[in-house]
């Protein structure tokens, strides 16, 4: 039976998941211990001893190997999902045939507009009802250059 030891401890959660996805990218199997515990109440970090690392003892040498080891060659998710650009990564629904007047890319979706969302009526109605507005435009956007038309 394989045993499994603390690799290493941390104090801050946001580390330790940054290390434990880093160590499972490179095919070590490893999980975190307390990490909810002290996400909820950090007050807890030093009584319980932070967020504990654990993974198989015969993985060792390959994760301090791997996290020692400053040039790592880190594959992009776009090439793991054969995508050569980033236009095939937008989603069916946000993509369109308008191209930018500014810039001329064609990298453009119909989405919300981050400019100008909301009408003047759809704001004094949700200030008087003190809601979140529920109507919002959509617009052209650049992906490139951030144009909206």
């Amino acid at each position: 039976m394989d045993k499994i030891v603390v690799f290493e401890t941390y104090y801050n959660p946001i580390e330790a998941n940054i290390v434990k996805e880093r160590l499972v990218d490179s095919g070590i199997q490893c999980f975190l211990s307390d990490e909810n515990t002290i996400t909820i109440n950090p007050l807890y970090n030093q009584a319980i001893g932070g967020v504990k690392l654990h993974l198989f003892e015969y993985d060792v040498m390959a994760a301090r190997k791997v996290l020692d080891d400053q040039h790592v060659q880190v594959i992009l998710a776009d090439e793991v999902a054969g995508f050569d650009n980033h236009s095939e990564r937008i989603s069916e629904e946000m993509k369109s045939d308008e191209t930018c007047p500014k810039c001329g890319s064609d990298h453009v979706g119909y989405v919300q507009a981050t400019k100008n969302r909301f009408s003047i009526l759809t704001m004094l109605f949700s200030l008087l009802l003190m809601i979140y507005p529920f109507n919002a435009k959509k617009t052209h956007h650049c992906f490139n250059c951030g144009n909206e038309f």
